[in-house]
């Protein structure tokens, strides 16, 4: 649905609105049908995935973009319709009260799906690991108290087993062991004295498959996104590597979130604010009540606190000794997004893009 709103220097609009398809081709026509209307601004909703076919075929023209949040621009409840969605968004932009969202190039939208995808394996890789510790706890199989990890070799090598439907005893435990493993065969044996069932070893057969599925498709894409990173970002992800508590796979998130080049942002403390790692303020009839970091970007935000918790815990006394000192007084949590201030991450990687950016042109 497109709603035409007319200029400022009318107090009666003239309203036209007309109903398109989702092919291109009727993307096509109904830009053309924008121009012919001498339309200069054009305002998207973010909703899901369904703006981005309009702004791709929007985005040849010379039509200025605005993506709005839709948390910013909820209409009065009641009035929700196709129609009278598009005539709301269309009176707040008219009247400029939509604020643009951040919108990056495309080839860090590209390289977004590929860490966003990354980032779906190793949850559903975690959801088949639970699935397996679930079965063998039910079955009172006490595998994990000898092994820090069961699916380490000697871990698969004993699942394999109970797979198999195979005599456990010493001889094949101390075949399995590898490693340095500090739980004796004996141990180990009276551990996974328990029941199963031949439905339960199926099932474990097949959580092992998808787990291992699952570890070689996240060793294709951690290859993939190194190539794509080696060929389009390595002097920003060199760049992110030297800042404290930045590891390999949070710099990745980074740049697929936040980009190589942050003119978007007027100052670092904007960059934050994006982020949503900067405290919200709550203050009514004068009083100043507790506030909190707000929702957003789920991806970034996890990379960032990541970061933050790995300063603080680090041996550098400038932020161990900020992490300890937060804490006692507040939460850890609060320590955290205080470390990952405290790392200058933003200050450092707006300041060095600013210098990036202004050498390659």
């Amino acid at each position: 649905m497109l709603y035409l709103a007319g200029p400022l220097d009318t107090n009666k609009p003239k309203a036209i609105q007309k109903s398109f398809k989702t092919t291109t081709n009727a993307l096509k026509d109904a830009l053309g049908w924008l121009l012919e209307n001498n339309v200069s601004h054009v305002f998207f909703e973010s909703t899901g995935q369904y703006w981005i076919p309009l702004f791709n075929i929007f985005s040849d023209s010379e039509l200025e973009l605005v993506l709005a949040n839709p948390q910013h621009i909820k209409n009065l409840p009641g009035r929700k319709t196709d129609v009278k969605d598009a005539e709301w968004i269309a009176q707040l932009g008219r009247c400029g009260l939509i604020a643009p969202s951040y919108i990056p190039d495309s080839e860090v939208m590209q390289f977004r799906l590929l860490t966003r995808r990354l980032h779906s394996y190793k949850q559903r890789q975690t959801q088949v690991k639970n699935e397996i510790h679930n079965l063998l706890q039910r079955a009172n199989i006490k595998l994990t108290s000898c092994l820090s990890d069961i699916f380490s070799k000697t871990g698969q090598k004993l699942l394999n087993l109970f797979i198999n439907g195979e005599i456990i005893n010493i001889d094949n435990i101390t075949t399995c062991m590898h490693g340095r493993i500090k739980a004796t065969s004996k141990e180990i044996l009276e551990a996974i004295n328990g029941k199963l069932s031949y439905e339960d070893r199926f099932l474990i057969e097949q959580s092992l498959s998808e787990y291992n599925m699952y570890q070689k498709l996240i060793g294709e894409l951690n290859q993939k996104i190194k190539e794509y990173i080696g060929f389009h970002f390595k002097e920003e992800y060199e760049l992110l590597m030297t800042i404290p508590g930045v590891s390999e796979g949070c710099a990745s998130i980074i740049l697929a979130e936040i980009g190589p080049n942050v003119d978007a942002f007027q100052t670092d403390g904007h960059l934050a604010s994006w982020a949503r790692l900067c405290p919200g303020s709550y203050e009514s009839a004068g009083i100043k009540k507790s506030s909190h970091i707000t929702q957003g970007n789920k991806y970034i935000k996890h990379a960032l606190t990541m970061s933050g918790g790995i300063a603080g815990r680090s041996k550098d006394i400038a932020f161990s000794s900020l992490y300890k000192r937060v804490s006692r007084r507040g939460s850890k949590m609060n320590a955290v997004i205080a470390c990952t201030h405290k790392s200058e991450l933003f200050t450092r990687y707006f300041q060095h893009i600013k210098l990036i950016t202004k050498k390659k042109h």
